[in-house]
């Protein structure tokens, strides 16, 4: 189709309009697609058994890491994996939360077992708005010298509606706490990850990433402006859709880079290969996202939405489904081992599953957190 340029001469296609009307029609359907998520998720979840029937392989005595588990899905997932009886290690930002939880997990073991086990269950620190902090959790972690069998990079933020906010290094709040320092984290304990993947233990390593739906919000990275600086750039569902995007990108470029590592021992090559990394979409959970907005638009949330939303416990079904079921990243491989909240593999979005910008964004992120990195984990990728 011909039109008239803006010079008012013939013969050139306007790119500019079309490209402007398929934004609006990709923004539409995105748009819809998070609806029809919310308001028809418990339809979508029917056939989803509850949380303790999830999963067929035996985890008793394996190492878990949750992060962000004093409330809402990673608490219910950190309370599924006591009761399985895993060596529990709570990540969390507040040690008088973490103590707590620690506390009611034990009361329930002693009642469910009749024996009150000690050092099952372990509070760390973790602040993932601090890249030093991670640094810290990491070291004291790797430390141990154990394996570490599940880590569940659960622990995020919405700061719906709220102002921009910078945390550590200049970073927008999004962005660090939701990409970086998860991606840090998981790059940091990668020692432990390959000592559990190793021979003599189960075999692999699984490294969960609860993302989100609203990933398909993003159509890319900002490289120009990833934390948002430009005056009126900012928006918190924005900031958010592209952290989660981030986060897929990055956990497919290094699930390909695992696959075929160039450093390391012999050990820890093979190991690598048997490092699972998955990402899933928990569905909409009532927690504390709304804690940003207004009084009275809280108490609607906290009236109207339980209709529709998932509780915690139903949110972190596809966390344990992906942890424990011995058929989860194999059936998942297709959709780059995404999961939907009703448990099953689903594509995410088309930018998501670029490789070309997934390397690219590994590069870039590499730019901003390799100096953090141990000695140990750059020889992995030399």
């Amino acid at each position: 189709e011909r039109s008239r340029d803006s010079t008012g001469g013939e013969g050139r296609i306007d790119t500019a309009g079309w490209c402007k009307r398929e934004n609006m029609g990709r923004g539409l359907r995105d748009y819809l697609s998070v609806t029809n998520d919310v308001l028809f998720q418990r339809w979508i979840c029917r056939r989803v058994p509850p949380m303790a029937k999830i999963g067929d392989e035996d985890v008793v005595g394996l190492n878990v890491v949750v992060t962000g588990c004093t409330s809402g899905i990673g608490k219910a997932a950190a309370v599924e994996f006591a009761r399985r009886d895993c060596n529990l290690f709570l990540a969390c930002r507040n040690a008088a939360k973490g103590e707590k939880l620690r506390q009611e997990l034990l009361e329930m073991v002693a009642t469910s077992s009749g024996a009150k086990r000690k050092n099952n269950f372990r509070v760390m620190i973790l602040d993932l708005s601090d890249l030093d902090s991670v640094v810290f959790f990491a070291k004291n972690f790797n430390g141990m010298g154990g394996p570490l069998d599940i880590l569940v990079n659960n622990a995020g933020v919405f700061a719906m509606s709220a102002p921009r906010s910078v945390c550590f290094g200049g970073y927008e709040l999004h962005l660090l706490t939701n990409f970086l320092s998860n991606s840090l984290l998981t790059l940091l304990l990668l020692p432990s990850l390959l000592r559990a993947a190793g021979k003599g233990r189960p075999g692999k390593a699984k490294v969960i990433m609860v993302n989100s739906k609203l990933h398909q919000m993003c159509t890319g990275f900002n490289y120009d402006d990833p934390n948002y600086e430009s005056p009126g750039s900012y928006n918190s569902k924005k900031a958010y859709a592209q952290s989660k995007l981030s986060q897929l990108l990055f956990t497919n470029a290094l699930r390909t880079k695992l696959l075929d590592l160039k450093g390391g021992s012999k050990e820890q090559r093979e190991a690598a290969e048997r490092v699972q990394l998955m990402t899933l979409h928990p569905g909409n959970v009532t927690t504390d996202v709304v804690r940003t907005l207004p009084w009275v638009v809280q108490k609607a949330y906290g009236l109207i939405m339980p209709l529709f939303l998932l509780t915690p416990e139903e949110g972190a079904r596809s966390t344990l489904f992906a942890a424990t079921d011995s058929n989860a990243h194999e059936a998942s491989r297709e959709v780059m081992n995404y999961l939907n909240s009703n448990c099953q593999p689903v594509l995410p979005s088309n930018e998501a599953r670029d490789p070309t910008e997934a390397i690219k964004l590994w590069d870039w992120t590499m730019k901003e957190i390799g100096h953090y990195l141990s000695k140990e984990v750059k020889g992995l990728f030399a």
